[in-house]
């Protein structure tokens, strides 16, 4: 009987606390380390082949197997993620949306990311919105907070309040009005420079196919799916599928990535139509494969797992040992 599914979830993977941005929410490279220790111990690491092979032909995984996913492109993936693969024999695959892969531009999403990391104090930053976003006369701010200043999982209200009003709250023009004004106040005024250190490049991402590692669909400005216009939404899609041919890699069959795990069955429909076989969501669960739809694979982040080799007792590692269908 098949096994559930684990599929990790990975963005910034880097020297953080050596790095100009340590605050940033990142991995921690010896974290990283570890973290591949504690799954190797514990898990079967199997590659994007295996489970498209699964998906496809009903090949069987082996027990406990686990996916590594990177989403967003970055320059970490090829300096830090890559050689750490390489060197113990693992595959995964990898997300780049294609305005910063192939477009070498700025995506808001890490303009909000950063501007967060370089203000300590997030209250302080949520009231700078407040005013840009009552002097621009962008919006009244009283019915956003009411909205949004409340924690997620993994963030405080002021942090989410801040994310979600320049995410997807405010029409496209506000948002990047506000994003832009804010991002040049706090980290730099020269995106474009910081783009080029902060994404991967077309040349490093073919040198990470040839070695067997694979590319994704993530959109092309890695807006939130659900909530894009129809126009919107073809775009991010159809980027997609521009990225994957611009590096050589095959879109049919191919895996997915709905940026912020927002789709919904309209999404679905339009990532099923452009040819790709499978995409992930950011569910923090494991994956049932015997009833799951392979458009909504559920993904667990990496601070759900130990970073310790030794670690014992995680609630996640006793249900991937059970088999997939049992109670």
């Amino acid at each position: 009987m098949p096994s559930l599914l684990t599929c990790v979830m990975y963005h910034y993977v880097r020297p953080l606390l050596a790095s100009r941005f340590p605050r940033l929410k990142a991995l921690e490279l010896s974290q990283f380390r570890a973290q591949l220790d504690y799954l190797q111990q514990n898990y079967a690491l199997i590659s994007p082949n295996d489970l498209r092979a699964h998906l496809n032909e009903a090949t069987p995984l082996p027990p406990r197997p686990c996916l590594l996913t990177f989403d967003d492109g970055y320059s970490d993936h090829f300096d830090h993620v890559f050689p750490e693969l390489q060197k113990r024999g693992l595959k995964a695959v990898f997300f780049a949306p294609y305005s910063s892969l192939v477009g070498r531009k700025m995506l808001e999403v890490n303009k909000i990311q950063f501007t967060l990391a370089n203000v300590p104090q997030p209250e302080i930053l949520a009231a700078e919105l407040d005013t840009i976003l009552m002097a621009q006369g962008l919006a009244d701010p009283a019915p956003l907070r009411a909205a949004y200043l409340q924690p997620n999982r993994f963030d405080p209200p002021e942090v989410n309040y801040v994310k979600r009003v320049l995410q997807h709250a405010l029409p496209q023009q506000a948002r990047s009005v506000a994003v832009d004004l804010l991002f040049q106040r706090h980290v730099t005024a020269d995106a474009s420079s910081f783009a080029q250190n902060l994404y991967l490049t077309q040349d490093q991402a073919r040198i990470m196919l040839s070695e067997g590692m694979e590319f994704g669909g993530h959109g092309d400005l890695h807006l939130w799916h659900a909530r894009a216009t129809k126009t919107e939404l073809a775009s991010e899609i159809t980027g997609s599928q521009r990225t994957l041919a611009a590096i050589g890699a095959p879109v049919t069959g191919g895996f997915y990535s709905y940026p912020f795990g927002n789709e919904d069955a309209a999404v679905r429909a339009g990532v099923r139509a452009a040819g790709f076989g499978a995409a992930f969501t950011v569910e923090p669960a494991l994956c049932d494969l015997t009833s799951a739809d392979p458009l909504r694979i559920a993904r667990l982040d990496t601070n759900d797992l130990p970073k310790d080799p030794g670690a014992t007792g995680c609630p996640w590692l006793a249900q991937a040992s059970f088999p997939a269908g049992s109670s």
